[in-house]
C-alpha cells in the first residue's frame, strides 16, 4: 500500500487549519479532511478548485522527487478536469 499524500492549509479568519489527505487506489482519488480540534475525518463531496490545484501540485512534485508514479499524476488530472467544484 502506498503513502497518502497530505497537507495542511493555515487558518484563514474565522476558518479553522484544516488538514487534507488523499490516497490514490485502483484508479480513484479518494479525499479526507480534518479541522483541527475535530476527532474524525470527513469525507467532501465537493472541494474549491484551489484545493484541487494543490492537489496536482503535490503529485506533480512527487513526480519529480521519483515519489510517484506517471500513472498517479494523469489519475489526478483527468480527475479534477472532470470532478465538480466548489465557486
Amino acid at each position: 500500500m502506498r503513502r497518502s499524500i497530505e497537507w495542511t492549509e493555515k487558518a484563514e479568519g474565522d476558518r479553522p487549519k484544516i488538514t487534507y489527505r488523499v490516497s490514490l487506489f485502483a484508479g480513484e482519488v479518494r479525499w479526507q479532511r480534518k479541522a483541527q480540534g475535530s476527532e474524525s475525518w470527513e469525507t467532501p463531496k465537493m472541494l474549491p478548485s484551489e484545493t484541487w490545484d494543490r492537489l496536482v501540485e503535490e503529485v506533480e512534485k512527487r513526480y519529480q522527487r521519483r515519489r510517484a508514479r506517471h500513472e498517479d499524476v494523469l489519475l489526478v488530472r483527468s480527475t479534477s478536469a472532470k470532478a465538480p467544484k466548489l465557486p
